[in-house]
């Protein structure tokens, strides 16, 4: 499975009908596998992760899925979502780094957060990550976020290709229709 990310600009007085930013943002009118839309709490700007079959082209950059898991929440409706910009700079060994981290590190300590709904990981052929969770409520990524925070760098761990993020983005989901593939 892959993804495309688009940012969107509601304009003032407009609705927030998720199909509707989907359309403005894909806008050859292809139909995705899939879609998360996510207004983000900061104004009204928000964030369109459309998910394709492996096998579609598609302008821009591409990520491909290259981890994810299910929380504790599997199943239920997700309500709030935050998006992760990771190695903005296209570092092969930071992107590395990050996958390991994430795999071995990160989702063993968080995989039974109540109210996790799950986490995509994507990766750019160019070695930019993003990383998609949902969750039930906004408490439930503040606890994700705090854990990962408090966990110590395991034994290899360069700290050095563990920068942080690029940038973070936390929104209400408005649409969340993962496709099968994508969850784990």
């Amino acid at each position: 499975m892959r993804a495309t990310i688009h940012s969107y600009r509601r304009p003032p007085g407009a609705g927030t009908d998720p199909a509707g930013i989907l359309r403005a943002v894909v806008a050859d009118g292809a139909e995705p596998a899939g879609a998360v839309v996510v207004e983000h709490l900061s104004g009204d700007e928000g964030t369109v992760v459309a998910f394709w079959p492996d096998e579609a082209e598609r302008p821009g950059r591409v990520h491909d899925l290259v981890d994810g898991f299910d929380g504790a929440a599997a199943g239920r409706t997700p309500l709030f979502a935050q998006l992760t910009w990771l190695n903005g700079a296209g570092d092969p060994d930071v992107a590395r780094a990050a996958e390991r981290g994430g795999r071995e590190r990160i989702h063993p300590v968080v995989r039974d957060v109540d109210g996790l709904v799950g986490v995509q990981v994507f990766r750019s052929p160019d070695d930019r990550i993003v990383v998609l969770g949902l969750a039930t409520g906004v408490e439930t990524l503040t606890e994700v976020r705090d854990r990962i925070a408090s966990t110590p760098l395991l034994p290899g761990e360069d700290p050095a290709l563990l920068p942080g993020p690029d940038r973070t983005e936390l929104g209400r989901v408005l649409r969340a229709d993962v496709p099968t593939a994508v969850r784990s």
